[in-house]
């Protein structure tokens, strides 16, 4: 099932399956800047990363030393929501604990996923109420592709780029073989301090895990004014994606608050870095913001 809510400004259309963003269209410049899912290259568009992100080493990760097996990018994706409330601006998506989500985390939750849209604005948010009679440990991450290049734009991909909002002492989170974390950081340098260049071949090793940065990025062309900017103020890392060694016209943009698996590690959920820590009875979320500029 997909629903759809609209402004002046965008119309967006969500379908109940992993509560995943299907469209983000503009109205003014009547541009479709979410990736389109061609199978091609990546059938997703923007998956939701709960409560892990990425791969875990061998495919599973421990809790109170018992192990559990879980799908890449934690189980929302996998999961169908219900539409818990809607208005002409805004859609709630709820997510129980189930059997099946029971078998790869055993917790007992709420998660929610709310769009929103302000003028130009749509707002990603996340919120997880812990259930369980004990610490619910979880992470938050976001998957959406913006097309290169978009509607009206001549621009080849390489004449697109990713500009940060101001400089900062960036590094990179290196990868072990495409799939893992290395454990090693190396700082990161950006062209004039803000300016990543998009090529296709900058993938080739997977994803761009990036931390220390202003939280603030726009995907932006060389021969057209129109862009698109994520705020995601409450993660700790952004990783840039496209299908390795393909010439995949689109990228994402990735917040995240925790990383995968580091290579030979089994991540144990009490003691993994960054890992939300959730009281029983609470509730605790993040949120980021795509933000079109035409």
């Amino acid at each position: 099932m997909i629903y759809t809510i609209e402004n002046n400004h965008l119309k967006v259309s969500v379908a109940t399956k992993g509560a995943e963003l299907m469209s983000l269209y503009s109205k003014k410049t009547e541009t479709e800047y979410l990736w389109v899912g061609d199978p091609a290259y990546w059938s997703g568009k923007a998956y939701n990363l709960f409560p892990l992100i990425g791969r875990m080493y061998d495919g599973k990760y421990y809790y109170k030393d018992n192990a559990y097996e879980i799908r890449i990018h934690g189980i929302a994706r996998y999961n169908e929501f219900s539409l818990e409330s809607r208005s002409a601006t805004k859609l709630v998506f709820l997510l129980k604990d189930n059997e099946q989500t029971r078998k790869e985390y055993p917790f007992a939750f709420e998660y929610r996923v709310t769009f929103e849209l302000t003028e130009n604005k749509l707002t990603t948010r996340y919120d997880v109420k812990n259930l369980s009679k004990e610490t619910l440990y979880c992470g938050f991450g976001g998957h959406p592709g913006i097309n290169i290049p978009w509607k009206g734009d001549e621009a080849s991909f390489e004449e697109h780029y990713l500009e940060f909002s101001d400089k900062t002492n960036v590094v990179r989170q290196l990868l072990f073989e495409r799939s893992f974390m290395a454990d090693k950081v190396a700082p990161y340098a950006l062209e004039d301090g803000v300016k990543l260049p998009l090529k296709h071949d900058l993938f080739d090793n997977d994803a761009v895990i990036l931390q220390n940065t202003s939280r603030c990025v726009s995907v932006k062309s060389k021969k057209d004014p129109r862009y698109v900017t994520m705020h995601y103020d409450d993660f700790k890392y952004i990783g840039f994606w496209h299908p390795c060694e393909t010439d995949a016209p689109f990228v994402c943009l990735e917040p995240w608050s925790v990383l995968p698996s580091s290579n030979g590690v089994y991540d144990r959920l009490e003691t993994k870095a960054d890992m939300a820590k959730v009281a029983p009875g609470a509730t605790d979320g993040v949120s980021f913001t795509l933000e079109l500029h035409e």
